[in-house]
Parts: structure tokens; C-alpha cells; sequence
């Protein structure tokens, strides 16, 4: 089959797995459609759930013949409100109200909450924000057990919604006990990644791989960048990661509105940089959870996350709990067909070609550098790339080649990780192929692409890691 039709866009799609969308028949949909990753997020449901849900996308994918990796969500230290008696209560602009942490019924005049040691990281002049954003109060004192508010910005309040605390250090991990329970799962479900969400630091990764090898488990982790305090330690975050989420719904609380594009914008070009694979998510077709047809802006948006350089563009509710998952997939493909078709980010060209200038680009980006330049001259049908880890495909698909990047791996695990990267087909192999020219051409003619030329990055002939230092242009005329 045609690799055109097995993968018609480079842009791999995330879709979160729900009520709308677990049954084998709507998930083998989904995967025909363009779905390459499915996120299970554990802030919802329990492990006999999960477990189900699991086996269905394996079976799903196993039954249509594609590679589908799938990851958990780790909820991280989410706080909420507790229940409201009454509901909704609406809250008037400049009303008093508070927040407390001993447990009651709330009312138009307090309520309780899940994190305890608010009262001890908050102090007058704070912000907190409610129900994702729409209701801003201002700490006016601390008492105790108690925050005493004034309501700055008004509006509904039900139960269990969130609360945002931006620029205040909560004092605790990223990382926490319950997180670890869900780890523990995902590690024997054998799940290939896990997100960690409200990362602030390099720290809170270290502890999720600590907890992952205590498991014997080495998943590809995701730091979610959705607290403001991770963008001051965004590059120690990116350096210690296997992968980046802009989670825009919580980021868009803690920082300006106004700021969002812009640092949407930067995630992607510092990740890029690094080769590490980035996800942008949340409202990105929010619309077609009930309807059949995204607005123009959304479509606009997904558009210009991928001319941005994501990795991956995510569903959320749209698949979770929409009626309409299978068809908010096929807009979504779509819509990253048609921008990839214009797209060329050159970005990291031109950021190592200073580098090169000043003497100081690294051996590994040089090459990918030159496996670059050698593509956008000699114009080959498929760049392959022998991966042992990945490592060297990470660094090529940066640039956003025209063609796909076939990363040959003798490694399963490295197939499911390349996953979350752009314009890489993992091609699993059980030996080392004995020769390149007959393997590149038995390849073409198994995907019906008519060429003559294909590079191969290649380390003397094996997929040994670290070994990749020569770039073979094979002429099969």
C-alpha cells in the first residue's frame, strides 16, 4: 500500500480514549482516520476501566493493521473545590468569600478545598483563579485554615471545579503518591508513555523516571507545561524529558491570554531545537464535541500549531465525550494535510547555520544538518534512518522535510516513542537488513513509490546506537 495512504499527514494525532469513543468499532474508525496515539487520562475512571479501554485499542489497531502507542495522563496536584450545596451559586463582583481547607458544604459565602496547605503558600495581593479561569478573586487576609477573598471578576460556580494559583510555589512535586499509583499501572499495562501534568521543573521529571525504573519501566515521558512557573525552567524541563505538551486550558489561566500564542510559540521553536517531540492540546476543535463542523478559528488554529512546528496536534473532549469523535478526527487530518502541503519550517536551519558560523554546533546537529541540505538537493523519495534509540531521526524530522523519514529499528519500543514525532514511519525489522539498495528498493515497491534515489543514514552498516556518521545517497537506476 501506498505510504500516502497508510499515513496521508505528517502530523501524528493524539485522541484522548472515553465514553465516546472505547468501543472497538469507533476506535478502528478513529485509527483509519488518522489517530497514531491514544492518551488515557487517569484523572477519570478506575483501573478495571483503563484495563478494558487498553485492550481495545491494541485490538483496534491490531485488527486494522496500524501502529497506535498510547499513553497515560498522570493527574498531577489538581486542586478543586469541594461540593456546593445549592448550585450553581453566582458570585458578585467585590463580594467577600472564602476558601477553606476544613471540609463543609460550600455556599454563596465559602467553600472548602482539596489542598491543604493553601493558606500556608498564599498571602494578600495573590490572585486565585476558579472554574478555569472565570472567576478571579484577590487574597485579602490569611487566617488559619482559611483565605479570605474579594471576587474581582464574577460568574457561575458549581462543585469540583479547579482552582488556578499563578506564580505561587505550592511547595510540593509535580509528582505525586496517587500519580505513583497510576504509574505503577501504566507500567504493568505496559503503556508507552506517560504525560505528567503542572511540571514546574527538571525535578518533577526526575522523580516520575526514578518511580519509572523502580518499576523496571522506561516510558517516554511528557512534561505538560501548564503552570507558569515551568516556563522560567523551560529549558532544564526540555533536557530532561522525552517529550512536551503546551497544555493550553490550565497555561491560559496562569498566564495573559494575551501571552498564549506567543508562548505556544516558543515551547515549540526551544523544542524543535532539541529534537524533542511536542504536543499542543486543549479546545483545539472544542466546537465539534457537538457539532459536526469546527469553526473557522479553530481550523485556523490546529493550522498554525503545525506551521508552528508541533509534533502532535490533540483531541481532548472532542474524542473523549463528543458526538462526533471519528468525524473530528478526519477534520483534523485534513486540516494537517492541506497545512503540510505549504508548510517548510526552517527555523532550526537557520538557528544551526549561525551556529555553524560561530563554531558552535555540535557534532550530532551537524549532521543532521547536512542530511538536511543533502535532501533539499538531491530531492530523494525517503530518507531512512537506522534507529537504535531514535536520537538521529529526532534530529533530522526537525527540519520538516518534504519527504517521510523510514526509522528502521531492530527496537519495538523505539517504533512506539517515534510515534510522537513528525513525518517519522517506524518500520519495526527482527535482523539488520544485508544490504541497504536491495531493502530501499524492496521498500518502494512494497509502498508503490516510483524513484530512484533515497538516502540512507547509516553507521557502517549496522543500527547501532551512536554509530550513525554517513550519509549514503543509493541510486537504484
Amino acid at each position: 500500500m501506498k505510504i500516502a495512504q497508510l499515513f496521508p499527514k505528517k502530523t501524528k494525532i493524539i485522541c484522548t480514549i472515553g465514553p465516546a469513543s472505547q468501543s472497538p468499532e469507533v476506535l478502528e474508525s478513529m485509527i483509519l482516520k488518522g489517530m497514531n496515539i491514544a492518551r488515557i487520562n487517569f484523572a477519570h475512571g478506575d483501573f478495571d476501566g483503563h484495563r478494558q479501554v487498553i485492550a481495545n485499542i491494541r485490538a483496534a489497531a491490531q485488527a486494522v493493521g496500524r501502529r497506535v502507542a498510547i499513553f497515560g495522563d498522570l493527574p498531577g496536584p489538581k486542586m478543586r473545590i469541594g461540593m456546593i450545596a445549592n448550585e450553581p451559586i453566582f458570585l458578585e463582583r467585590g463580594q467577600s468569600f472564602i476558601l477553606q481547607t476544613e471540609k463543609i458544604i460550600g455556599d454563596q459565602q465559602r467553600v472548602s478545598m482539596s489542598f491543604k496547605e493553601l493558606s500556608s503558600v498564599v498571602e494578600p495581593g495573590d490572585s486565585i483563579f476558579l472554574n478555569d479561569g472565570y472567576i478571579h478573586l484577590r487574597v485579602d487576609e490569611v487566617k488559619k485554615s482559611e483565605v479570605h477573598c474579594r471576587v474581582k471578576v464574577g460568574g457561575e460556580l458549581r462543585s469540583r471545579k479547579g482552582i488556578n494559583l499563578p506564580d505561587v510555589d505550592l511547595g510540593i512535586s509535580a509528582f505525586t503518591e496517587r500519580d505513583k499509583r497510576f504509574l505503577q499501572f501504566a507500567a504493568e499495562q505496559r503503556l508507552d508513555g506517560v504525560s505528567q501534568s503542572f511540571v514546574e521543573c527538571a525535578e518533577d521529571i526526575k522523580a516520575v523516571r526514578a518511580a519509572a525504573m523502580s518499576f523496571n519501566y522506561d516510558p517516554f515521558i511528557i512534561a505538560k507545561i501548564e503552570r507558569s512557573r515551568a516556563l522560567n525552567n523551560l529549558k532544564s524541563i526540555l533536557e530532561s524529558v522525552d517529550g512536551i505538551m503546551v497544555a493550553r486550558g490550565d497555561l491560559g489561566v496562569e498566564i495573559p491570554i494575551e501571552r498564549i500564542a506567543k508562548t505556544q510559540k516558543r515551547i515549540i521553536s526551544e523544542a524543535n531545537m532539541l529534537g524533542v517531540p511536542v504536543i499542543t492540546a486543549t479546545h483545539m476543535l472544542e466546537s465539534m464535541i457537538d457539532n459536526q463542523r469546527p469553526t473557522r478559528a479553530e481550523a485556523t488554529d490546529v493550522a498554525n500549531a503545525i506551521l508552528d512546528g508541533t509534533d502532535c496536534v490533540m483531541l481532548s473532549g472532542e474524542t473523549a465525550i463528543g458526538q462526533y469523535p471519528e468525524e473530528a478526527v478526519s477534520v483534523m487530518a485534513r486540516i494537517a494535510q492541506e497545512t503540510e502541503s505549504d508548510a517548510g519550517s526552517m527555523g532550526v536551519a537557520d538557528l544551526l547555520q549561525v551556529r555553524q558560523a560561530r563554531g558552535e554546533i555540535t557534532k550530532e546537529d551537524l549532521i543532521s544538518f547536512n542530511i538536511f541540505q543533502s535532501a533539499q538537493t538531491l530531492k530523494p523519495a525517503i530518507v531512512f534512518v537506522p534507529s537504535a534509540s531514535g536520537a538521529t531521526a529526532l534530529r533530522v524530522t526537525r527540519f520538516r522535510l518534504p519527504q517521510w523519514i523510514v526509522a528502521v529499528s531492530l527496537n519495538e519500543k523505539t517504533c512506539q516513542k517515534l510515534q510522537f514525532a513528525y513525518g517519522v514511519y517506524p518500520e519495526f525489522v527482527t535482523s539488520n537488513p544485508l544490504s541497504w539498495p536491495h531493502y530501499a528498493q524492496s521498500w518502494l515497491y512494497q509502498h508503490e513509490l516510483e524513484s530512484d534515489l533515497v538516502l540512507v543514514i547509516e553507521g557502517a552498516g549496522t543500527v547501532k546506537a551512536g554509530d550513525t556518521t554517513r550519509v549514503d545517497i543509493i541510486d537504484l537506476a
